[in-house]
């Protein structure tokens, strides 16, 4: 049965015990609340079906998972599946007007909340629609008064008390491999976030391949540094599930860290890493990542950004026991494409491919005319298969995926049958009638030894880079002069601002928006604002 409820079977009885460590008081999920064993995930999954069944939750009900990343919030998500619910993770960074928005664009009834959350929920104006929440602390604490008009409220001590036995199956859930299993919201382009509808069939493709790609086990300690309404945190949580490993939950103030991060990977003994490249530039730029300070990471996963070759090549110097994988794909398709990185790599390299398809998609390169183009040249790229979302969930109405799934990236075929990256249909621009590709930009900034961050904004006609040095003693200039002698003159940029970081999405990618708002603003200010707050500052 091709089911994530399928995919936790060890949790109750080791499907594939490979080790003593298989057991089921293995730790399945360690972090900085606490630890919990299989048996304890698995009874604590248990409670929460049984209360969310409690609460009406039916079949195909959409249950809200509002949490800072921790083994509750991975028994929540675990117990809605087992009530044979959808589970939507939410981002406990997010307003609650945001909230509010995802709540009602999917018919949420139901919301696992953590009770510093649900403090500024309440207080926010405006209804909602939440019946039941289920509160993950003493419902005791929470300010009474505007309670009676937000919904019945379940304290945890409720869970606790229910009984830990498995729900019988519902008569209505049809245990198909295509029933809806969670949906993830990203940002979309109206400002509005749209719901990304993934089936258990979408997630056990991924999940299943990327396990038997680096032979995942019960040994294995696997970091959980991406958010959980982000789609790189399904392999941290339901492939470390699925084969006994544990989930090291990496806390928030050291994910932003590079040398806190670097440190948990050492102490806690970190064998599989994926995340954005990003934070391991990070760990680089902390200058303690390598065999010493990262003895037991053997499996390096990246994806998200497109990784600077100067710092990939830093990455792999550090940790030559480690094998380095660049997964590709959207949050539509999780990861369709992947690429394992060669050892040695190629002094002549400057890019390197996002591979071929995996998880048993297929992979087609689609011209302007909407024909396949022709091996070598540049095309959009479609996705079809077994990882390509059901639809979206919008404004209350499934609307069903394209098929194949066009990505809105441009892509060629080498002739070695390898994919290379082009950029984003959304980052081409013309700038004085020559249509430019602002990725490409940013790459020939980035591969200045003293820049470690750049990107590149089309505003009024010119091309204006915000660029973060590890060098500064680099002047704009020189940066300027390293471009042209790279990329055609159209494509240097005419305004270079220099910041000390730039902004961040909760996902640990740059934030673009945040960042092009800045600079169509003229508001410097504004970026440094964010320096500020990186360094724990104020505005």
């Amino acid at each position: 049965m091709t089911r994530l409820d399928r995919l936790v079977a060890p949790i109750a009885q080791p499907a594939r015990p490979q080790a003593d460590a298989a057991s089921p008081s293995h730790v399945a999920v360690e972090g900085p609340s606490g630890s919990l064993t299989y048996v304890e995930l698995d009874a604590t999954a248990n409670r929460v079906a049984r209360t969310l069944r409690a609460c009406g939750v039916q079949p195909g009900d959409r249950v809200g998972v509002w949490l800072p990343r921790s083994g509750q919030a991975i028994a929540a998500m675990l117990g809605a599946l087992r009530a044979g619910a959808v589970y939507v993770p939410l981002d406990p960074s997010s307003p609650p007007s945001r909230v509010n928005l995802i709540v009602r664009d999917c018919g949420m009834r139901h919301l696992v909340i953590a009770p510093q959350l649900f403090g500024s929920w309440v207080a926010a104006e405006g209804p909602d629609p939440i019946e039941h929440f289920v509160l993950t602390g003493d419902a005791a604490k929470v300010e009474p008064a505007p309670l009676a008009a937000r919904g019945v409220v379940h304290a945890w001590s409720e869970v606790s008390g229910a009984s830990d036995a498995p729900l019988p199956p519902s008569p209505g859930d049809s245990h198909s491999p295509d029933d809806l299993a969670y949906i993830l919201y990203t940002s979309g382009s109206t400002g509005v976030p749209k719901g990304v509808m993934l089936s258990h069939r979408n997630a056990s493709a991924f999940v299943d391949w990327a396990a038997d790609l680096i032979e995942l086990g019960p040994a294995d300690r696997v970091a959980s540094v991406a958010p959980f309404h982000f789609d790189l945190s399904v392999f941290d949580i339901w492939s470390s599930l699925s084969r006994g490993a544990t989930i090291v939950i990496v806390d928030e103030a050291t994910v932003v860290s590079g040398p806190r991060m670097v440190d948990a990977v050492r102490k806690r003994g970190i064998t599989v890493w994926y995340s954005v490249p990003t934070a391991i530039v990070l760990m680089l730029e902390a200058g303690q990542l390598g065999i010493e300070g990262a003895p037991s990471l053997r499996s390096v996963f990246f994806a998200g950004e497109v990784f600077p070759i100067k710092h990939l090549r830093r990455a792999m110097d550090a940790l030559p026991g480690a094998r380095f994988f660049n997964l590709f794909g959207p949050t539509e398709t999780n990861v369709c494409t992947a690429y394992a990185v060669p050892r040695p790599l190629p002094h002549e390299v400057t890019a390197i491919p996002i591979g071929r398809a995996s998880c048993g998609d297929t992979a087609i390169i689609v011209g302007p005319d909407g024909a396949e183009v022709a091996p070598g040249e540049v095309g959009e790229l479609h996705i079809d298969g077994p990882t390509v979302m059901l639809g979206y969930w919008d404004g209350g109405r499934r609307t069903p995926a394209k098929r194949p799934y066009p990505t809105g990236d441009y892509v060629s075929q080498r002739p070695d049958g390898e994919l290379m990256y082009h950029g984003r249909r959304d980052h081409m621009v013309k700038v004085h009638g020559f249509r430019v590709e602002l990725g490409e930009v940013e790459a020939t900034l980035q591969s200045h030894p003293g820049v470690r961050e750049a990107v590149v904004v089309a505003h009024a006609g010119e091309l204006v880079a915000v660029v973060v040095l590890s060098d500064s003693a680099l002047s704009v200039l020189e940066l300027k002069r390293h471009c042209a002698r790279r990329i055609p003159q159209h494509m240097v940029p005419r305004g270079v601002w220099l910041t000390p970081t730039l902004p961040r999405t909760s996902n640990g990618k740059v934030d673009r928006v945040r960042t092009e708002a800045a600079v169509r603003n003229d508001d410097r200010a504004a970026l440094e604002s964010v320096a500020l707050d990186a360094m724990g500052g104020t505005s």
